[in-house]
C-alpha cells in the first residue's frame, strides 16, 4: 500500500511538472520574455552569481564610453570577472544598425542590447531590443537621430574568445547606377538662390543618360516634368510610409501607378529644371508626412570594420608613471582617469591599438596599446 502511494505521488509531480511547462510556454507566447530572462530561469533568484551578474548588467547601462561606426573588437569572454561590454553611440535616421558577436562554440549565449536615449544627458534610456536565444545578433531601422548605447553580456562562467561588430546600413540602396557616396557632392541645407531657401535634398552627380533606380519597391506617384525639378519621379514606399523624389532626369522610364522593385530604372541622369546650367546630376529627396527630411543616411553606403589578430589578453599592466583612460579608442576621446605605473587591470578587448580595459576601481575605458604591457593567462 505504502508503495503504491508513493509510486501516485511521483506520477502526480510529474503531471504538475508538465503543466508547469506547458502554462510557462503559454504565458511566453503572451509575454514574449527575452532571451536573458529565459536565461535567469535557470537559476535561483537568490543565487549569490546572478544576483552579481544582473548587477553587472545594471552597472553598465550607466557606463559613459564612446565609439564611432564602423568598429570591432576582439578579445576573451573571462569566466572569472563577469565581464560586460557597453558603448554610446550617436545614430542617424535612415541608417540601420547591426550588433554582432562571432563565437566559439556558437552554441555559448552572448546577449546584446539596444537602447535608446530619453534626452541628450545619456543618463536615462529606454530598451529597443534584445537578442533572440543563442543568436549574439541583433538589427534595429533607427526612427529617430539621437544616442543610443548597446550593451554586450555573455552567460556566466563562459571562458571563450569573440569578435564583435558594430556598423550601419542604410534602409535603402544607391539611387544612381555605379555610383558611391563620392559622386554626392551637394548636401542637405545648402543654401539656394542666394540663401532664400534651402536645399532639401541631395545631388549626385554622373555621366548624362546614367540609370537612376529604385532604392525600394514601391509605387510610382507621379512621373513627368514640372517647376524646378523639370522632368521628375516620385516613388511611394509603402512599407515604410515614405515618398522619394527624383529630380531634373533627362529621360524618364516608368509611368504613373507603375509597380517597380528595388534596382529597377526609373529614369537617366539629366539637367533638366533650374538645373539646365549645372552638370548632370540627380537631385535626390525623402519626404515623410511632416514633410523633407535629410536623405543622406538613408543611402549612404557604409563599411565593416576588419578584424586584425585575435586579441587573447585578459589582463596587463601599466608600463607609465601615468596612464591616460579615454572615453573612447583614440587620442580624441577625453581623458577620464588615470593609472600608476606598474597598476595591474582587467582587459575586456581590442579594438585596433587600443585595449579595452577595466581598472581596479571597476572604471571602464580605453588604453593605447603602447602603455600596456600584456600579463599571461592564469
Amino acid at each position: 500500500m505504502n508503495q503504491r502511494f508513493f509510486f501516485t505521488l511521483i506520477l502526480l509531480g510529474i503531471i504538475i511538472s508538465g503543466c508547469k511547462e506547458e502554462i510557462q510556454k503559454a504565458a511566453d507566447v503572451i509575454v514574449q520574455p527575452t532571451a536573458r530572462e529565459v536565461y535567469e530561469r535557470n537559476f535561483s533568484k537568490n543565487d549569490s552569481l546572478l544576483i552579481r551578474w544582473k548587477n553587472a548588467f545594471e552597472s553598465a547601462k550607466k557606463d559613459s564610453l564612446q565609439i564611432t561606426l564602423p568598429y570591432s573588437e576582439s578579445g576573451v569572454f573571462s569566466k572569472e570577472n563577469l565581464n560586460v561590454y557597453s558603448y554610446n553611440i550617436q545614430l542617424k535616421e535612415g541608417e540601420r544598425i547591426v550588433v554582432e558577436v562571432e563565437k566559439h562554440p556558437d552554441s555559448a549565449s552572448v546577449f546584446v542590447d539596444l537602447f535608446q536615449a530619453k534626452s541628450d544627458s545619456l543618463k536615462n534610456f529606454k530598451h529597443l531590443k534584445s537578442s533572440e536565444d543563442k543568436k549574439s545578433i541583433i538589427s534595429q531601422e533607427i526612427e529617430t537621430s539621437g544616442f543610443y548605447k548597446v550593451i554586450v553580456q555573455p552567460q556566466m562562467k563562459l571562458q571563450i574568445s569573440f569578435v564583435l561588430k558594430i556598423y550601419t546600413e542604410p534602409l535603402y540602396a544607391f539611387p544612381v547606377s555605379g555610383a558611391d557616396n563620392k559622386s554626392i557632392q551637394s548636401f542637405w541645407a545648402d543654401p539656394r538662390d542666394t540663401g532664400s531657401r534651402s536645399h532639401e535634398g541631395i545631388d549626385i552627380f554622373a555621366e548624362r543618360g546614367t540609370p537612376v533606380v529604385a532604392i525600394t519597391d514601391g509605387i510610382i506617384d507621379s512621373a513627368g516634368e514640372r517647376g524646378l525639378g523639370g522632368k521628375q519621379v516620385w516613388l511611394r514606399d509603402n512599407l515604410l510610409g515614405k515618398r522619394i523624389y527624383y529630380a531634373h532626369l533627362d529621360k524618364i522610364a516608368v509611368s504613373e501607378g507603375e509597380k517597380v522593385k528595388i534596382g529597377d530604372t526609373i529614369g537617366f541622369v539629366g539637367n533638366t529644371g533650374n538645373a539646365k546650367d549645372l552638370p548632370p546630376h540627380l537631385h535626390f529627396g525623402i519626404y515623410k508626412a511632416k514633410g523633407a527630411v535629410n536623405p543622406l543616411s538613408f543611402i549612404k553606403k557604409t563599411e565593416i570594420q576588419p578584424s586584425e589578430k585575435l586579441s587573447a589578453v585578459v589582463k596587463a599592466v601599466t608600463l607609465k608613471n601615468r596612464t591616460d583612460v579615454r572615453k573612447g579608442p583614440a587620442s580624441v576621446y577625453k581623458e577620464f582617469g588615470s593609472l600608476k605605473k606598474n597598476d595591474t587591470i582587467i582587459v575586456l578587448g581590442k579594438n585596433q591599438k587600443w585595449f579595452h580595459v577595466q581598472t581596479p576601481d571597476s572604471l571602464k575605458g580605453y588604453v593605447n596599446e603602447t602603455e600596456l604591457k600584456p600579463l599571461p593567462p592564469n
